[in-house]
């Protein structure tokens, strides 16, 4: 599972080595029988010089220092699944990381609204949106903390949130359906989409809150849908962050922030931990089909937005036909893709 350059250096020698026992044997067993000794003497002393020159110590060695790498490790809260993974940090030279619970902790908080819509109230909405979802994620959960759900309000058709859509939606008897996603994907209007980049370029996760009277069909936006009020979300920032990204410069090491937020939000996180390149953040919805220009804008870029799942396991792909050996860090379901094809996949 893990890919090693030491693993297979060993291997090879392994295997030199056998090809050298072929004619070694057969050299002492002719000088034993030139020695005048039985053929069962010469057989018996061909094995026990052959058997010490095994490098069955190489093998051991190897193994051991890895262990003690494994338990060093262990004593620092992580746990590592594959032993060769301790080689594959060392060989590192490009990380990438998703923003949230990485870079920030993972505990987003309800900042604000904005109501656009003053004959509809957010309030009540929010609350049974984040009660509806069975499995809510952390957006979710922080809107469920926020708002209590209001009575009478039962979902009667529910689209849960997928990083693939950038929205949830649910139709509730007697109100409607509201949906709650990016703003550009929800409500794409221009007065919307100005208010949520003037958010977004504070720091802040920006969602649109939409309502219509239609019904769902299916895990299609419904028809009809007018904005309803903007909700923002804050995170912290992990406090060893900007440390932890300077020695990574200081190592010779890239790192890449890869995210499905907003391409100015990320870049506002990326900016105060101290990223590189933050200010040259690119939209990932703008990337190139063509694989010769994807790799050359993941590779020449720092920090993106509004990156799919299955972007992420291209953008690993690509720096591993670069030749790089690629680290990814990750916390929700959208990152496991890009986390089981990197050389290290490291779950937060």
């Amino acid at each position: 599972l893990v890919r090693s350059e030491l693993r297979a250096g060993i291997d090879w020698i392994l295997a030199l080595v056998g090809w050298l026992l072929v004619p070694t044997v057969a050299l002492l067993i002719w000088s034993q029988l030139n020695a005048n000794e039985s053929a069962q003497e010469a057989i018996r002393g061909a094995v026990a010089g052959t058997v010490g020159m095994v490098p069955q110590g190489l093998v051991l060695l190897t193994s051991v220092a890895f262990a003690v790498g494994v338990v060093r490790l262990g004593a620092r809260n992580v746990l590592v699944q594959e032993l060769l993974a301790v080689e594959g940090l060392a060989r590192v030279d490009v990380v990438c990381f998703d923003k949230t619970g990485t870079l920030t902790e993972g505990r987003l908080t309800v900042c604000g609204i904005e109501q656009l819509d003053g004959g509809l109230d957010p309030v009540p909405a929010l609350g049974a949106l984040g009660d509806a979802d069975p499995t809510p994620n952390g957006t979710l959960r922080a809107i469920a903390a926020n708002y209590r759900p209001p009575s009478g309000w039962h979902a009667e058709a529910l689209v849960p949130f997928s990083s693939a859509r950038k929205w949830s939606a649910a139709t509730f008897g007697g109100h409607g359906t509201w949906v709650l996603g990016a703003p550009e994907v929800v409500v794409p209007a221009s007065d919307v989409l100005e208010a949520s980049e003037r958010y977004s370029s504070d720091g802040f996760r920006v969602l649109a809150l939409a309502h219509t009277g239609r019904s769902l069909e299916g895990q299609q936006l419904p028809e009809g849908l007018r904005a309803v009020a903007l909700v923002m979300l804050g995170d912290r920032i992990r406090e060893d962050a900007a440390e932890t990204l300077a020695f990574f410069g200081r190592q010779g090491v890239a790192a890449k922030v890869i995210s499905g937020d907003h391409p100015r939000t990320v870049a506002a996180i990326a900016k105060r931990v101290g990223v590189p390149g933050w200010d040259r953040v690119v939209d990932a919805r703008a990337l190139p089909e063509a694989d010769v220009a994807f790799a050359d804008q993941v590779e020449g870029g720092s920090v993106f937005g509004r990156v799919t799942p299955h972007q992420k396991r291209r953008m690993v792909s690509a720096l591993h036909a670069r030749g790089h050996v690629v680290a990814m860090t990750g916390d929700g379901v959208n990152d496991v893709l890009a986390l089981k094809d990197a050389d290290i996949g490291v779950a937060m």
